[in-house]
């Protein structure tokens, strides 16, 4: 499918392509501006380049700058944009890390609030997700890194993004966010981790 928008994109876009992109980020970025922080529930879908393949769901926080946390049935992903902990719920292990981000550094918030600087960004058509109508715009990072490519859907009348994949050099992952929640007072301690006591802890800081 996506390569039928490619072609009607180049057809009959070209022109009012780049403008349109330009638009809708800027729509985007206006919506995001004043948001302290999102929840959502999503669906995770990953392919690597050796063949193997996953899919998960759970609940995903947000709040700026560069916090995060990411719950599914088998992990808790949490940062405060300091410091970031990756715990395995089946492994009963924690690994403990500096939060490293740079222009290629996958996480939410660039995505969500700060992809267009470092992203250039395409308009390649539309697409229904979850029975809501979404733009699609691809991004190509404007330094070399990991990630390779990504795609944002973008809803057309609230403009939040409902969906995202990224093309990275060890494969391909792709997010669907349902059930938006803006501004709902998250607590910062939500962006902290503290690991159960029977947990082995690898701490790489």
């Amino acid at each position: 499918m996506k390569y039928i928008f490619i072609i009607l994109f180049f057809a009959w876009f070209i022109p009012a392509g780049a403008q349109d992109a330009q638009e809708i980020i800027k729509k985007v970025q206006s919506n995001y501006k004043s948001i302290k922080d999102a929840k959502a529930n999503f669906s995770h879908s990953s392919s690597r380049n050796s063949g193997s393949s996953q899919s998960s769901s759970g609940t995903i926080y947000i709040q700026k700058e560069e916090k995060y946390r990411i719950e599914t049935k088998g992990q808790v992903i949490v940062t405060d944009g300091v410091t970031s902990w990756s715990y395995s719920i089946k492994k009963k292990q924690v690994i403990i890390d500096n939060y490293k981000s740079d222009g290629n550094t996958f996480s939410p918030n660039k995505y969500l609030f700060n992809y267009p600087e470092n992203f250039y960004s395409d308009l390649e058509g539309s697409e229904n997700i979850s029975d809501i109508d979404c733009y699609i715009l691809k991004l190509t990072p404007r330094s070399k890194g990991s990630v390779k490519s990504a795609k944002i859907w973008v809803d057309k009348t609230d403009y939040l993004i409902r969906k995202i994949t990224i093309n990275a050099s060890d494969g391909t992952d792709t997010y669907i966010l349902k059930k938006i929640a803006l501004d709902t007072g998250i607590s910062s301690s939500k962006f902290s981790f503290s690991p159960p006591g029977d947990t082995e802890v690898i701490d790489l800081r």
